[in-house]
């Protein structure tokens, strides 16, 4: 099954479980037979990609996409929107989230270590305000609103897109990647973003978050922090539609 697969180490990884009884998935290097574990990707054919993110053994996210060698940020992670919706291949299977709220945890803290420049989450308000207090320290712009006893908080960073991404790269990965019309039209909401923040534009501006979702599929993505190559893969499949 692994066979060519390579190992990309992110500090996202969900560490393997300690429980002596847990049950591996089916994911096993080919050398030796270990239980993979982490974010794995391997070469196609015509300049395209396989990607998987496994843990212990279970395969939590798999897609295919083009391989947009130009672009990377540390702010960028297949494990973004693995860890960030509670996914799995296989939702019966065992996975690292451990609650209903376990996502929105992990979203509030990557906001709060810089490993993704966007997003919202939901957590109980004693919780919210512990968040906010380590806030303090960091480039992140937030507004919240009370639920009964739950915080829905929505924060950013206010650097530049231009400061937090290489722009031009990504840019001309998209255009390699995609057919020309598609990839003019992401491109120009790319370029539109140069000196636009996250915290500016889609969490201080009134009616912030209904922008961020009429936002370019390009423009969405790296604001989450989630591969351009899955996003690629995305917007062609709804081209295709």
């Amino acid at each position: 099954m692994a066979d060519a697969w390579t190992l990309h180490p992110d500090y996202r990884t969900p560490p393997a479980p300690t429980d002596p009884g847990a049950t591996p998935g089916p994911w096993r290097h080919p050398d030796g037979g270990q239980i993979m574990n982490g974010a794995y990707e391997r070469p196609l054919p015509r300049n395209r990609v396989e990607v998987v993110t496994v843990w212990y053994g279970h395969a939590l996210s798999h897609w295919r996409g083009p391989r947009m060698p130009r672009f990377s940020s540390p702010m960028v992670s297949a494990w973004n929107p693995v860890l960030a919706q509670g996914l799995a291949v296989d939702p019966q299977a065992p996975s690292p989230y451990q609650d209903e709220l376990w996502c929105d945890r992990w979203i509030a803290e990557a906001l709060l270590y810089g490993r993704k420049p966007y997003g919202a989450f939901t957590l109980p308000a004693d919780e919210a305000m512990r968040w906010f207090a380590k806030s303090g320290g960091t480039n992140l712009v937030y507004q919240a609103r009370a639920d009964g006893g739950l915080v829905r908080v929505v924060a950013g960073t206010f650097e530049r897109y231009a400061q937090l991404f290489d722009l031009d790269a990504l840019i001309a990965d998209y255009r390699e990647a995609l057919p020309r019309a598609l990839a003019e039209r992401e491109a120009a909401a790319l370029d539109a973003h140069r000196s636009r923040s996250p915290a500016l534009h889609y969490v201080l501006t009134e009616n912030a978050e209904t922008l961020f979702a009429q936002a370019a599929l390009s423009v969405r993505g790296l604001t989450l922090g989630y591969p351009p190559r899955e996003t690629a893969a995305r917007i062609l499949a709804e081209a295709a539609k």
